[in-house]
């Protein structure tokens, strides 16, 4: 039976000016991640809004097994860059770690964000039909344990994905972007559950949001 491919896509190449970002790029390639996390951050702290060095930073932190860092920093990456394929690399990046932890459905929904980007990619096109598979079965599994289970629980703990999520979404309030972050928040619980673990956040920044919206 064929099985998801695991591949992280990398950006080392890219010709960055910062020079703590070139050492991180050259530690990583030696395999020496934590002396690239070390340099990636050196070089955010001068170039924090650079989406090349955050998109390095990402693939290092998933090296290390920060998943759920990584992931933020993936989306901190997207945010700060307009080039659609640095974007599709990301979401790409995100689908894939979300796989390994076998969180289907937000992996699918970054695996297909990256596939309408960069539509001829026959391996994220492989990845996506398999994600896609496996969050269907979840679902129907889902399905069937709500059967068993008519009444309404608390909402389950929030998973490594729902955790980055609110990061970035908390991020987006600091700049006073409420609608971004009550749209991030939105969209997230369409794919993950436990994101409803943050409901009253949400119910407050869509609040916030609505009201600038009629003062507007």
């Amino acid at each position: 039976m064929a099985t998801f491919i695991w591949t992280i896509l990398l950006l080392l190449g890219l010709n960055i000016s910062n020079p703590d970002a070139r050492k991180g790029n050259k530690s990583y390639e030696n395999g020496d991640y934590e002396s690239a996390k070390t340099w990636f951050y050196s070089a955010l702290d001068q170039d924090p809004n650079n989406a090349e060095i955050l998109f390095n930073l990402g693939n290092t932190l998933t090296k290390l097994g920060e998943i759920e860092e990584a992931i933020k920093v993936f989306m901190q990456a997207k945010s700060y860059t307009d080039d659609t394929h640095l974007k599709a690399l990301a979401d790409y990046n995100i689908g894939t770690v979300l796989a390994e932890n076998e969180q289907w459905k937000p992996a699918m929904k970054h695996l297909r964000a990256s596939l309408q980007k960069l539509p001829s990619d026959s391996e994220g096109q492989f990845n996506y039909e398999y994600a896609l598979m496996k969050a269907s079965e979840e679902e129907d599994n889902n399905e069937q344990n709500q059967d068993q289970n008519e009444n309404q629980e608390p909402p389950p703990e929030p998973s490594m994905y729902a955790k980055a999520v609110k990061e970035q979404a908390d991020a987006l309030v600091n700049e006073s972007r409420y609608a971004s972050a009550f749209n991030l928040m939105q969209e997230a619980l369409g794919v993950d559950e436990t994101v409803r673990y943050y409901e009253s956040f949400i119910n407050r920044i869509g609040a916030v949001n609505q009201i600038e919206q009629t003062d507007n």
